[in-house]
């Protein structure tokens, strides 16, 4: 009586977590100008699908550590996991690319790839390899999804195509690392060759399309505005990130749409600055947070998902992995927009006197990017994770203190910066979960 029972509620599980998969179907995509255009081929036929089967068979019986370290290594989390921590890597040595947010780019055609990849399996319905022949035992255990496309290689076309472009000089070898990811599907023996073909094919259309869009981010224009000379304000050889405020956003309105008040005078600031008493902790929280930034809330939200389980619903993490991208990326538009609106002094110019922890970045103080960037992390990460919102909140106020502790921002900075922040990580979350 207990294996009828607990056969029936693993049937009702598989039953209920399918069912819940493919909404995603019907999710909008947010990128892609008409998506209904981008299609795959229809299945094969039974008898080819037979003959899939037997090439399968073939290959399992030549699995080796080297393959099952691959198949292990691309099944861990989502689809869109692997990809995240990639991206992570080469940013790491690019830091030229970082305020175009590479990351941004490559989750949105995951995003809509999947997108397109769910509707897809629903018009087709064709089983898994191991459902049409329980005989055949997979490395892994196989997705409750429907089989066509492969979903872990439409994630992989996707982004291994848009990280090409922003990383031309690694082109081959990320592509590479693709292909190798959706072989890895077909050498577990959850996916048919042609699950992979097909998926291939769709995560790479809809890539070249967000290319496009890449192509035409803003990045190219110059700043033709007139460089500071009132002393009172922060004054510098070259205003970087001018620029960034022609940026054409993403999901915010205009750059300036969350642009706070004028800066007061920094007087108060700077004596409460002056008069601060560093701690060991004062001190590592300002190294940590300077040696941290977007990758750390990458990294913790890709810790909650694996806390909740996530890992086998792709759209979902898909789109959380997207909105918190593309949020990090209209803030960072954002954030300039009002440096270079106001020119905000940093203390060691205010008083020259004064020598900060840590360097002191070569751009207007005000508001401070970090708070920014945690505020925005924090809005979007709580939205989706709502039990765990006071440990975002806590993070981002030991952000926004860390600038103050090292020196280099005035509370002000930090404080007007971390509430611009949530107000615009709210927006964006909010905006996106009603298209």
């Amino acid at each position: 009586m207990k294996k009828i029972i607990l056969s029936i509620s693993v049937i009702l599980t598989a039953m209920v977590t399918t069912a819940q998969n493919y909404t995603a179907a019907n999710w909008a995509t947010w990128l892609l100008d008409n998506p209904q255009q981008i299609t795959i081929a229809a299945p094969p036929t039974a008898t080819q699908s037979k003959a899939e089967l037997q090439t399968l068979k073939e290959r399992m019986t030549k699995m080796d550590e080297k393959k099952m370290a691959a198949i292990k290594y691309w099944d861990a989390g989502a689809p869109s996991y692997r990809w995240n921590q990639i991206e992570l890597k080469l940013i790491a040595q690019r830091y030229d690319l970082l305020l175009r947010t590479p990351a941004s780019w490559m989750n949105i055609a995951i995003y809509d790839a999947t997108i397109l990849a769910w509707k897809e399996k629903i018009k087709y319905k064709r089983k898994r390899p191991g459902t049409l022949d329980p005989s055949l035992k997979t490395g892994i255990n196989a997705p409750l999804t429907y089989s066509y496309p492969c979903e872990y290689t439409v994630t992989a076309a996707a982004a291994a195509t848009v990280l090409a472009y922003f990383f031309p000089e690694k082109a081959d070898s990320i592509l590479q690392l693709a292909h190798t990811a959706s072989q890895s599907r077909i050498d577990a023996g959850v996916q048919f060759p042609s699950d992979v073909e097909a998926g291939w094919k769709l995560g790479e259309q809809v890539a070249k399309e967000i290319i496009e869009k890449a192509k035409n981010d803003g990045s190219a224009k110059k700043w033709e505005g007139t460089p500071n000379k009132d002393p009172q304000k922060w004054t510098g050889a070259y205003p970087m990130g001018a620029s960034l405020a022609l940026f054409t956003p993403m999901v915010i309105r205009s750059a300036d749409q969350f642009r706070p008040a004028p800066p007061p005078d920094f007087e108060s600031d700077m004596k409460e600055l002056k008069n601060f008493k560093q701690t060991f902790n004062s001190r590592y929280t300002a190294y940590f947070w300077a040696n941290n930034g977007p990758e750390l809330w990458n990294d913790l939200l890709s810790q909650k998902m694996f806390e909740y389980r996530m890992s086998d619903d792709a759209p979902t993490a898909a789109r959380i992995y997207t909105v918190l991208n593309t949020a990090f990326h209209d803030a960072i538009i954002s954030v300039f927009d009002a440096k270079y609106a106001y020119w905000g002094i940093r203390p060691n110019q205010y008083d020259t006197t004064y020598k900060s922890l840590i360097p002191t970045p070569p751009f207007p103080g005000y508001p401070s990017g970090h708070a920014m960037g945690a505020g925005t992390s924090c809005a979007v990460l709580e939205y989706f994770f709502p039990a765990d919102a006071k440990q975002f909140q806590k993070l981002a106020q030991d952000c926004a203190d860390s600038r103050f502790y090292a020196g280099i921002h005035f509370r002000t900075d930090n404080e007007t910066a971390l509430k611009m922040g949530k107000e615009l990580g709210k927006y964006v979350v909010e905006t996106w979960m009603k298209k």
